[in-house]
């Protein structure tokens, strides 16, 4: 079973990954967007990512900026934070991937709302989720869900956002997956033929 690592990168020379460029076109079909100088790529395994510290090392006087995740880990998802700098790599941070999961609904307020629940979500998710560094353990994800206490009981949470019309939940599993749920509180009257 295969997997899809997804990358956004940036430089401190833009043009090398522009949308005109010759790496560019190369991994074009790998690429899911280029937004405010950061190319985001998704593609199988590493090879997108050994491909950009090829590049840094064709062009040593660059830092490339890349943050890495596994695309399909829905529970544990992590991204890397990385600096590459003339073909070396360093991690210089890692944090939850979220995996925020919406359902797909064919409807037009639903979808003028999701992205104003996602920023809401965002927000519980930066005050309730801690990640701290350790001296001896490194980058720690000090969160509660789902850890089985010794009754056998798990715990995680679910951020509801609603008014008269509209209920979303968002249920926060593991260390990245979230999971939403909607319904309208008062179906819309259909009109008489």
């Amino acid at each position: 079973m295969g997997y899809k690592r997804g990358t956004k990168v940036s430089c401190t020379n833009p043009d090398i990954i522009s949308s005109g460029s010759t790496f560019n076109q190369e991994w074009a079909d790998f690429i899911l967007g280029i937004e405010n100088g950061e190319t985001t790529y998704l593609c199988r395994k590493e090879y997108l990512n050994d491909a950009i510290v090829e590049l840094s090392k064709q062009h040593p006087d660059v830092t490339f900026t890349g943050v890495t995740w596994t695309d399909d880990d829905f529970e544990d998802c992590i991204e890397f934070t990385s600096i590459i700098k003339n073909g070396k790599v360093d991690v210089v941070n890692m944090a939850p991937h979220y995996q925020i999961l919406f359902p797909v609904i064919n409807d037009y307020v639903y979808n003028s709302l999701i992205d104003r629940f996602k920023e809401h979500i965002d927000r519980y998710l930066n005050r309730l989720d801690i990640v701290r560094e350790d001296t001896d353990e490194g980058v720690v994800f000090d969160f509660l869900n789902d850890k089985k206490e010794s009754d056998g009981f798990k715990s995680y949470y679910t951020i509801t956002w609603e008014n008269d019309e509209h209920k979303f939940t968002a249920t926060k599993r593991y260390t990245s997956q979230v999971i939403v749920g909607y319904e309208e509180k008062q179906p819309k009257k259909e009109k008489a033929v």
